[in-house]
């Protein structure tokens, strides 16, 4: 189990315990027409975490076409 801080364009948008964790490259679908790309994952083992890890995802806004 990993808890997640998802960061979109700088803003925290997901904060929550997640089964699986992103990829770079990877899409998130938020809504019909509003998607980002995963740019990075950041690991912090630093940071005490009950249940799992705790992992930041940071995405980058993307257009849909």
């Amino acid at each position: 189990m990993f808890k997640i801080h998802g960061f979109l364009d700088e803003k925290l948008v997901i904060n929550r315990r997640l089964e699986h964790l992103f990829r770079v490259g990877d899409i998130v679908r938020f809504a019909d027409d509003k998607y980002a790309e995963v740019t990075e994952i950041v690991w912090c083992m630093d940071e005490p975490c009950l249940y799992g890890q705790r992992v930041n995802v940071n995405m980058s806004s993307q257009l849909v076409e």
